[in-house]
């Protein structure tokens, strides 16, 4: 069998044999030199995992912030929801009853038009117009309505019309106001001589501005405590730019403990005399 072993195979284990322990150690030293690489590949590939985590951080904070600029967006081009009260019986005396309700416009620009149509049982009122510019409080009115009973009112919303303003127009106030307001209970004669004991509200409507207005109307509601107790209004045919009109708004029955009167004119400027 020793003649079948060719010289290169017998130069091949001698050299095999002579070289063992130099063999090992570069063995030893290509697995070191692959762990090596192995724990740098890791490594790099941790550290892309990273950067990759971090850039989709990055990209869900975008998407988030333009989520919120959008819903930004949409709220400036969107007016929010009127504020609505409950609708408020308030009884005016002779089977008579006044309807109200509040709303405000919480919007810096957006000017709202709404119909309120106020509803008891069976009973459906004329749908009533209220105009509420940026910021303001208003009230819906239905005035001596005559029922047998005492009404159970509910009201809705027909329609809402919304305008959007300029900065500048958003901005614009007027400076009219009710001043010495006061609340008493006066006698009354009429004109057949017969005497009749009202409460009444009287004040001075201030025009400060320079402008001339038609047709404002000046509701008053008159409150105890949280509650209200009686509502009615008055409208100015017309009040000059700087100057001054008295008015006054009766109820044909004593309301006793009124202890607050709320008197908002209701100017804009769609009433500004041309």
């Amino acid at each position: 069998m020793a003649d079948q072993v060719s010289d290169f195979g017998l130069k091949l284990n001698y050299w095999y044999l002579t070289n063992r322990e130099q063999l090992r150690k570069w063995w030893v030293l290509v697995l070191l030199a692959l762990d090596i690489f192995l724990l740098a590949a890791t490594l790099t590939q941790g550290a892309l995992l990273l950067f990759r985590f971090r850039d989709t951080s990055d990209v869900v904070g975008t998407v988030a912030a333009s989520t919120q600029d959008v819903a930004q967006a949409e709220a400036r081009v969107k007016p929010t929801t009127l504020v609505q009260g409950s609708a408020v019986v308030t009884p005016r005396g002779n089977q008579r009853y006044d309807f109200s309700l509040r709303l405000e416009n919480p919007n810096t620009t957006w000017h709202a038009v709404v119909d309120v149509q106020f509803v008891s049982g069976s009973l459906q009122l004329t749908p009533v117009r209220v105009v509420l510019p940026p910021k303001t409080v208003r009230y819906a009115l239905a005035l001596n309505v005559q029922s047998e009973s005492v009404p159970q009112a509910t009201s809705r919303l027909e329609s809402t019309t919304w305008t959007r303003l300029t900065p500048a127009e958003a901005a614009e106030t007027f400076d009219v106001r009710a001043t010495g307001i006061t609340i008493g209970v006066r006698t009354l004669v009429t004109g057949d001589n017969q005497q009749r004991t009202v409460t009444q509200v009287t004040g001075v409507l201030q025009n400060s501005t320079l402008e001339a207005f038609e047709a404002i109307r000046i509701p008053v509601i008159l409150t105890r405590g949280n509650a209200t107790v009686g509502v009615g209004s008055t409208i100015i045919s017309r009040i000059e730019a700087e100057s001054s009109v008295p008015f006054s708004v009766e109820w044909n029955t004593v309301i006793p403990n009124v202890e607050k009167a709320d008197v908002i004119p209701e100017v804009h400027r769609g009433l500004v005399a041309p």
